[in-house]
C-alpha cells in the first residue's frame, strides 16, 4: 500500500512542477525550452526564469504571483491546476506525504530548476523496509506529537532534542521519553556515546 500511496503522490509533485513551468515560463525569453530531465534518484524540471521580484528560492512556498495569469486559467479550467498559485505548495506537500526530500528550488542564469528527489536502494536517505514496516504497524496507534516527530525525521533524515523541541513545539523532556521509546523499537538510534549530549542526532535505523 505505502508503494502505491508514495508512486500517487510522487507523480502529483512531477505533474505540478511540469504545470508550474508551463504557468510561469518567461516567454518573452526565446530559444529556451522547458526541460524535464528523469535520473533514477531526481527528477529535473527547469525553465526560462528569472523568478519575479518579490519571490525567492526561500519564500517560494509561500509567495503567490503568477506571471502568466491567463496561462494558468486556461489550465485550470482545464482541470491541469485545481486552484490558482497553489502549485508550489502542493509540491512540497506531495513530496511530504510521499516521505521523499524537500522540493530544491536554484534561479541562477535566468533559470529556475526544481529538483525532486526519488530513494534508491544506496540513496543515504533511504529508510530501510524493517523500519518502515514497524511505522507503517504502529502508526495509528501513534499519538500526534510522535507522528510530528516520524514526520520530521523523515523530511530532514536526522535531528537533535533542540532541533525537533524547536519545530514541533513541546519540552525536551517529553521528547526524550518519545525519542527513547523509538530508540528501544529499533526505530531510531541515537548518534552519540554520551549519555547527557543535547547535540546527540536521531536517525532512522538501518537495519
Amino acid at each position: 500500500m505505502r508503494s502505491r500511496l508514495q508512486t500517487c503522490s510522487c507523480k502529483k509533485a512531477w505533474l505540478e512542477g511540469i504545470v508550474n513551468a508551463l504557468c510561469h515560463r518567461s516567454y518573452n525569453l526565446q530559444g529556451n525550452c522547458i526541460y524535464i530531465k528523469h535520473f533514477d534518484d531526481r527528477i529535473e524540471i527547469s525553465n526560462s526564469g528569472p523568478l519575479p521580484a518579490q519571490v525567492t528560492v526561500e519564500n517560494i512556498r509561500s509567495e503567490r504571483y503568477a506571471r502568466n495569469p491567463r496561462i494558468a486559467r486556461v489550465l485550470s479550467d482545464m482541470g491541469y491546476v485545481r486552484e490558482l498559485n497553489e502549485g508550489v505548495p502542493r509540491i512540497f506537500e506531495s513530496m511530504e506525504k510521499s516521505m521523499l526530500a524537500r522540493p530544491i528550488y536554484t534561479d541562477s542564469n535566468d533559470t529556475v530548476a526544481l529538483l525532486l528527489k526519488n530513494k534508491v536502494t544506496n540513496h543515504e536517505m533511504v529508510i530501510s523496509e524493517k523500519v518502515m514496516q514497524k511505522i507503517e504497524n504502529g502508526w495509528l496507534a501513534l499519538n500526534e506529537t510522535q507522528r510530528k516527530i516520524i514526520s520530521y525525521l523523515f523530511e530532514n533524515h536526522n535531528a537533535t532534542i533542540v532541533e525537533l523541541s524547536k519545530n514541533i513545539k513541546i519540552s525536551r523532556q517529553a521528547l526524550r521519553s518519545y525519542l527513547n521509546i523509538f530508540c528501544e523499537f529499533d526505530i531510531l538510534e541515537r548518534l552519540s556515546d554520551k549519555q547527557r549530549d543535547i547535540n546527540a542526532r536521531y536517525v532512522f535505523k538501518k537495519s
